[in-house]
């Protein structure tokens, strides 16, 4: 059994300022907890241009209301695995381990419902969530796609992949929708191609295209000095350096997939391809504070609301079981390409983080973070 806490570290980020963060070690005693709350232990995290998404957005998209923390402070949002180490929940049994969404923290207090075999989900009145994907707490010991010897691997790529397995779902259905109109696609392009859950998307878009009866060419675009990394995936037919999009053909039908939140690229794209641009995420910091203008006719791409789709239609452990099988053909391909670090301390996280929102991780190393 593990040692109940005296106090919780939490790493704050200024929302005004995100560069400035302190960490902080409140009292806490297990015995407060209230009918049906968890104390949750965070074992481990992963670290990933992802989290700078929830940072950059917290506000817009509402990512600061998972974890708050004090006036103008909030706590970055990670994935990864934590152990109940106390419990006042007839149904949530200390020692059982978990995957979910995490703050920053070494500790989460969260009120544990809506429980089955598979799985819980926090309903504490101080959570304010946006989709009850993020809200779910799987358990490690029934989850098909866990591994104990792939634990970094999960902890880095999982909510990633999540992404990308379910993008691939929604373009693959809307094009095959599309071709029964008589509507052809020639290239689907993906931009922040070196990015997790761009290269895991395309390595779908590949597999699935022959299936669906599609043909089109996955094309990846990269800075220059990710090029040769990004074409050693394997998962694009085609991989471009930015300054090189001239290369792309403007007479096929176009899907941009941005990982970006570049605009002046897109309005780029949008214009010499006349491309139907599909937005997902935010890895180029700098360029968010560019305002070029012009206006960008796309579809913002929100990942619970298909997988929210899927998991109605396919039942959630059908879901899961189609995204295990989906992950473990990834993860054999990608991981001779990818090396592991560990950090641990609060004073290693902080600089993590820091190194993350610079826009300066490795992309060919995988992240372990623990308190």
């Amino acid at each position: 059994m593990e040692k109940l806490p005296n106090q919780i570290t939490e790493i704050w980020v200024n929302r005004h300022n995100l560069a400035q963060t302190k960490t902080l070690a409140i009292a806490f005693d297990a015995k407060q907890l209230q009918t049906d709350e968890v104390l949750l232990q965070v074992d481990s995290f992963g670290l990933s241009a992802n989290n700078i998404t929830y940072a950059l957005f917290g506000e817009k998209m509402a990512y600061w209301g998972f974890f708050p923390a004090a006036e103008g402070w909030d706590i970055v949002p990670v994935w990864g695995f934590a152990t109940v180490v106390a419990s006042k929940h007839a149904e949530v049994k200390v020692g059982e381990r978990v995957f979910g969404y995490l703050p920053m923290a070494s500790h989460l207090v969260m009120q544990a419902g809506k429980n089955t075999s598979h799985g819980f989900y926090d309903i504490h009145a101080k959570r304010k969530s946006i989709s009850p994907v993020y809200d779910y707490y799987q358990r490690t010991a029934v989850d098909p796609g866990y591994r104990a010897d792939k634990e970094a691997w999960q902890l880095n790529f999982r909510p990633l992949f999540l992404t990308s397995f379910v993008l691939d779902d929604y373009v693959g259905e809307t094009l095959q929708q599309m071709g029964a109109q008589g509507t052809s696609l020639g290239q689907i392009v993906l931009t922040s191609a070196s990015s997790k859950t761009a290269y895991g998307a395309a390595h779908l878009l590949m597999k699935h295209r022959a299936e669906r009866g599609l043909d089109y060419q996955v094309v990846g675009l990269t800075s220059p000095s990710n090029v040769a990394f990004t074409k050693q995936l394997g998962c694009y037919d085609e991989v471009l350096a930015y300054p090189d999009t001239t290369q792309l053909s403007a007479n096929s039908g176009t899907w941009v997939l941005d990982f970006s939140g570049n605009k002046t690229l897109l309005l780029h794209l949008q214009q010499s391809l006349q491309a139907k641009l599909l937005l997902i995420g935010s890895t180029d910091v700098d360029a968010q504070h560019d305002k070029p203008e012009g206006q960008l006719h796309s579809e913002f791409f929100f990942a619970p609301s298909q997988v929210k789709k899927r998991s109605a239609e396919w039942g959630q452990e059908g879901f899961a079981l189609r995204y295990a099988k989906a992950w473990q053909g990834f993860n054999q391909l990608i991981e001779q390409h990818i090396s592991e670090a560990s950090y641990t301390g609060a004073d290693a996280i902080e600089a993590m983080y820091k190194t993350a929102l610079a826009g300066e991780l490795n992309i060919a190393q995988i992240n372990t973070l623990k308190f």
